[in-house]
């Protein structure tokens, strides 16, 4: 395959999967409404359409010339679930059901970046990707991305029964690195640099489990690679579990600023409409058996690698 149709190609994890494309020589097509990275449109081999993707006529040629489509579009800011669900819902569900039709049409299989987040509240730990849902209320905002992106699967899904869709869908768990915005890890990197206090919620004794983007962009490369990888769901991630806490003190330690930890109530900040996912750490064992993939950064070593990051 060389030839790609990347949408949200210049959001954090787009954009990092573009530029690992094109440095292969491989072709890419990129759409997007921002030029948040620049620098890919400096590469020969890539087109960028600012555009939306939602009712757009032009994706539809744009996919015929692509061996595999990416969909990486998506709002996955949590703060921004609250304050603009309906868009939430339209980008990460409806657009996204649009985009399968384009593409089940013209028989171009297509890669999905899902979340975590489809896990919700469930208490078994770690997440392997048969396990059940368990989210909250409909009433709760918060659950409106999980909900879109499970509707998605759901689609992929039905779509490969019948026949007329290959897929592969990776469920990502808390990566980060350069570029990185809205999300716990690179709001306190920001903060660390601007030597302001760093804020937890609710004492900081959730756990996440933090992968690397470099480590995520190598998963994506095998998995496509590898015809047996074709119509499965993959957690991605690092299984490596850190209270929130915990990662506090680590950016304190690695960036020697003794910075204050402020701790929140969500309810302060988020309004009553969030609820937390008290841990959050994948089950590995299948990317491994299909790839033998495993995250080698250390969130030390990728925490010093985002603050020597230079664009």
């Amino acid at each position: 395959m060389n030839n790609f149709l990347v949408t949200g190609a210049m959001g954090f994890i787009g954009s990092h999967w573009c530029e690992y494309l094109l440095k292969k020589n491989k072709k890419v097509i990129g759409y997007d409404i921002n030029e948040f990275y620049p620098k890919l449109l400096k590469y020969k081999n890539f087109k960028f359409v600012k555009e939306s993707i939602i009712e757009n006529k032009k994706i539809e040629k744009d996919i015929l010339k692509s061996d595999m489509v990416f969909h990486f579009a998506s709002i996955a800011e949590p703060k921004k679930y609250i304050e603009e669900t309906e868009k939430t819902i339209v980008i990460a569900a409806l657009a996204s059901l649009n985009l399968i039709d384009l593409c089940k049409n013209k028989n171009i299989p297509l890669f999905f970046t899902s979340t975590s987040e489809i896990y919700g509240k469930n208490k078994k730990i770690p997440f392997s990707e048969d396990d059940d849902r368990v989210l909250g209320s409909v009433t709760k905002k918060r659950w409106c991305y999980s909900s879109s992106k499970a509707i998605v699967e759901h689609y992929l899904h039905a779509c490969n029964h019948s026949g007329t869709l290959d897929f592969i869908i990776v469920r990502l768990f808390n990566v980060y690195g350069p570029r990185l915005k809205g999300r716990v890890i690179s709001d306190f990197l920001d903060k660390s640099q601007k030597n302001l206090n760093l804020t937890t919620y609710n004492g900081g004794q959730q756990t996440r489990s933090f992968t690397y983007v470099d480590d995520v962009m190598e998963a994506f490369y095998l998995l496509i690679n590898k015809k047996d990888c074709l119509n499965q769901v993959f957690n991605v991630g690092s299984n490596s579990e850190i209270k929130i806490i915990d990662l506090a003190k680590k950016v304190q330690k690695i960036t020697k600023n003794n910075l204050k930890i402020l701790d929140k109530k969500y309810k302060s900040v988020f309004g009553s409409s969030y609820e937390d996912i008290e841990r959050r750490v994948p089950n590995v064992e299948k990317i491994k058996k299909f790839i033998r993939w495993e995250a080698q950064t250390t969130l030390d070593d990728g925490i010093k690698k985002v603050l020597s990051y230079k664009a």
